[in-house]
């Protein structure tokens, strides 16, 4: 079962290596990195609850997916991203929200406070799987793109159809 994950693992990442972008490079965070450095700052901006995090990030509903992973493997984490807020949840069926910017992150896994530092595909962390610290690699894929599709008129649903159904 290990090798089976591992290969998946694998696999998702050489196809997304087209798609890799920096964490911030196209999105906007309202954070600074004083506010993310600073616990006393970054516990006033971090959602309290997990469903906070899914509220304040559905205001500007363009979100980005990422896959974080620690180097042994044991710890795999995916989630979204948007406007300087994350929500993700892990391997372990734990949940983490938190806040992002100019390379560092700040937030809570499973109600503990964590924070952390990332740059090109690696991160490292402080508090992150309950761990002391921790340490991997990231993938970040771009969102998908909404087209209008058209809609023939067969169709649409009048009631003048719905009469004739019936």
């Amino acid at each position: 079962m290990k090798n089976i994950l591992k290969i998946i693992l694998a696999a998702m990442l050489v196809l997304a290596l087209p798609l890799v972008s920096a964490f911030d490079a196209n999105v906007e965070s309202d954070f600074s990195r004083t506010d993310v450095l600073k616990k006393d700052n970054a516990m006033e901006k971090i959602p309290a609850t997990y469903e906070l995090a899914v509220k304040e990030m559905s205001i500007l509903p363009i979100q980005h997916r990422f896959l974080l992973y620690t180097n042994n493997g044991k710890n795999v984490m995916w989630g979204e991203f948007s406007r300087g807020y994350f929500k993700a949840e892990d391997n372990h069926g734990k949940y983490t929200w938190g806040i992002y910017g100019q390379d560092v992150f700040a937030g809570f896994y499973d109600g503990k406070f964590f924070w952390g530092r990332y740059r090109n595909g690696n991160w490292k962390a402080y508090g992150l799987f309950n761990l002391r610290s921790s340490k991997g690699k990231f993938v970040v894929f771009p969102s998908p793109v909404l087209r209008p599709q058209t809609i023939s008129s067969a169709q649409i649903v009048t009631p003048t159809s719905v009469a004739a159904i019936k």
